[in-house]
């Protein structure tokens, strides 16, 4: 069976000539469905730089991620878009609310007349 998901060489570099940091270097794994992951290191070792790359929110310098067999590390705009919006779901460690906004919306201001509210 393929796996869930496959992360093989990973490395994500930032900065220049002079100063590069290795936030993920020559990370390799797979997760099977069903399998349970848990992802732990001291502050600063590339946890969420590696989360964020699997999640396609990063790009990765180097190496290939895997979902379901797809590379999304190969899709770039419309595509990208399309898998983020009918694969994956976030829940961000920070509360990325808009302060000014609520969660009340009619069905005039969605144009989506299906809309339950």
């Amino acid at each position: 069976m393929e796996p869930i998901l496959s992360v093989e060489h990973l490395r994500r570099d930032y900065g220049g000539r002079g100063s590069v940091t290795h936030a993920v270097d020559d990370v390799s794994f797979s997760v099977e469905r069903g399998e349970f992951v848990g992802i732990m290191g001291a502050s600063g070792s590339g946890k969420s730089t590696l989360l964020n790359c699997i999640a396609t929110i990063d790009t990765p310098t180097a190496g290939h991620i895997r979902v379901e067999g797809q590379d999304v590390t190969a899709l770039k705009g419309r595509s990208l878009s399309r898998f983020r919006r009918e694969r994956l779901g976030f829940v961000f460690q920070d509360c990325n609310l808009l302060d000014t906004l609520t969660g009340e919306l009619s069905r005039a201001d969605s144009g989506d007349p299906a809309l339950p509210f």
